[in-house]
C-alpha cells in the first residue's frame, strides 16, 4: 500500500468525476447516501456527479470525517511537540534522520525540524502537492461542505478533530515512526505517479483493485496499524456516531477507501440491517 494514498487519498482528477458509485443506505425511517471522497484536488475537479448534488439537496444533515470548524491549533497542539532532549536522529537513526532534514532546509519549511518526525513528513508531503497544483479547497470534501453552507444545510463530523492526530502521535510508541517516515519518503519523489495510479483506479470503481492498494510496499506491523487503527477502528465509530445522532436523510462524504473491505463502512451498514444500492445517474 502507498501510506500517502491511504492516509490523504490524494489525488490528481484531469476528468469529469465518475467513481466511486454514489450509494444509498436504508432502514425503515431512514436514508442515507454515501460517497467516496477525494480529500486534494487541483482546478480540473471542477464539477460533482449529478447523483451526489442530488443527494445532497435530499439531504437534512451532511457528515463528514471532521467537521472543520472544529479544526482549531489548540485541538491539535498537545499532538505537535517533542519532549525537551528529543530529536530526530533519537527517533529515527543518524541515517534516515539526515535524509529526512535535507528536505527541510528551504527557510519556508526550516521550523518543522522542531516538530515530530511523522508531522514534519506529513507537512513536506502537502507542501509537494501544493507545488504540483493540489489543494484542499478543490476536494470533494470541501466542494461539498461549501454547497452545503449555501443550502444551510447541518454539518457534523463523525469523529473528534484530534483522532488521527492522536494515533499518528502513537506512532513512536509503537515503534513505527522510522518506518512511516521511511515509506513517505520513498514515495515523496514520485508522488505525481503515485496519484496518478490511485486515479486511475479510483476512477475506474474497481473496488479490489483498490483494496489491493491497502497491501503494497510496506511492512506487515505498519499495515496492521493502518488497516486495524486508521481505517477499521474509525468507521466502528462512525458507525456508532450514526446510531446515536439517527439522522433521517444525510449525505456522509469520506475517504474513498472507508466504504469497501470487509470492514468498511458498505459491510458495516449491511450487517446492521441497511439495505444497500448504487445510485444510478
Amino acid at each position: 500500500m502507498k501510506i500517502l494514498s491511504l492516509l490523504l487519498v490524494w489525488l490528481w482528477s484531469s476528468h469529469s468525476l465518475a467513481a466511486p458509485t454514489l450509494w444509498s443506505a436504508t432502514k425503515p425511517g431512514q436514508q442515507l447516501w454515501l460517497f467516496g471522497s477525494v480529500h486534494i484536488a487541483d482546478g480540473r475537479l471542477d464539477s460533482l456527479p449529478a447523483p451526489l448534488l442530488q443527494s445532497l439537496k435530499q439531504s437534512e444533515r451532511l457528515f463528514l470525517e471532521v467537521d472543520p470548524a472544529t479544526v482549531t491549533p489548540a485541538a491539535l497542539a498537545p499532538f505537535l511537540s517533542m519532549p525537551p532532549g528529543d530529536s530526530w536522529h533519537r527517533r529515527l537513526g543518524a541515517p534516515l534522520a539526515n535524509q529526512l532534514e535535507q528536505y527541510f532546509d528551504q527557510p519556508a519549511l526550516s521550523l518543522l525540524k522542531y516538530l515530530p518526525p511523522w508531522f514534519a513528513v506529513l507537512q513536506l508531503t502537502q507542501a509537494r502537492a501544493m507545488a504540483l497544483g493540489f489543494a484542499g479547497a478543490q476536494g470533494v470534501d470541501m466542494q461539498v461542505m461549501r454547497m452545503a453552507q449555501q443550502q444551510q444545510l447541518p454539518i457534523s463530523g463523525l469523529e473528534s478533530p484530534d483522532l488521527v492526530f492522536s494515533l499518528l502521535a502513537s506512532l513512536p510508541e509503537r515503534q513505527l515512526e522510522a518506518d512511516f517516515v521511511r515509506h513517505t519518503l520513498d514515495e515523496l519523489d514520485e508522488l505525481q505517479q503515485h496519484l496518478e495510479r490511485l486515479l486511475d483506479t479510483w476512477q475506474s470503481g474497481d473496488e479490489q483493485a483498490l483494496l489491493a492498494l491497502l497491501h503494497n510496499e510496506q511492512s506487515p506491523t505498519l499495515s496492521h496499524f493502518i488497516e486495524q487503527e486508521l481505517l477499521l477502528s474509525r468507521n466502528r465509530l462512525w458507525l456508532k456516531q450514526l446510531k446515536s445522532q439517527s439522522p433521517k436523510k444525510a449525505l456522509l462524504v469520506v475517504g474513498a477507501l472507508h466504504l469497501y473491505g470487509e470492514h468498511g463502512l458498505l459491510r458495516l451498514l449491511e450487517q446492521d440491517g441497511y439495505i444497500l444500492h448504487k445510485v444510478e445517474d
